[in-house]
């Protein structure tokens, strides 16, 4: 029962549908966020420090320990569902409704960069401490989060700059 309780409060959990959302759509979204398309080009020095800063968050979960019973817990895990909701919903617009006016505005174009902050504030809040003896801080996870959100964002605004 403990192994099962650790897997099941593991930080990463709440990653994996998020991966696997992005494994079956990605090949779904038009052609400029082909990922060949998508770093097409785009600074070395910006890609660089995306993809550091989106390691950092996707290998820190995996350190994490996630309480979703506490106060704030509870609250991270419905930010969380509400900004996956929202980011899963920003896709969807960008997959079925392409034509329309918000999906092709800079501000649709650049939702799938900028809307995986909600769940990553939610992952945040949702974990409580480390499977090692360092203090948790929401500030650990928070501030590559907040530094992989403006690299991937500028990254997409300059992608969006470039097709229209």
């Amino acid at each position: 029962m403990n192994v099962i309780k650790t897997i099941l409060t593991n930080g990463y959990i709440p990653m994996i549908p998020i991966l696997i959302w992005n494994i079956i759509f990605t090949s779904k979204l038009p052609a400029a966020y082909n990922p060949t398309s998508f770093n097409s080009n785009i600074p070395l020095f910006l890609i660089t420090l995306e993809n550091i800063f989106r390691s950092i968050i996707f290998v820190l979960p995996l350190f994490m320990k996630i309480d979703i019973s506490s106060n704030i817990g509870k609250k991270g895990f419905y930010v969380y569902i509400i900004g996956s909701i929202i980011y899963y919903v920003s896709w969807l617009m960008l997959i079925y409704a392409p034509n329309l006016l918000w999906s092709r505005s800079i501000f649709g174009f650049a939702a799938p960069a900028y809307t995986p902050i909600i769940w990553l504030i939610g992952i945040s809040l949702m974990a409580n401490s480390y499977y090692f003896k360092i203090t948790y801080s929401k500030w650990h996870f928070l501030l590559p989060c907040i530094l992989f959100a403006i690299f991937h964002i500028t990254h997409s605004v300059f992608v969006y700059m470039r097709t229209n």
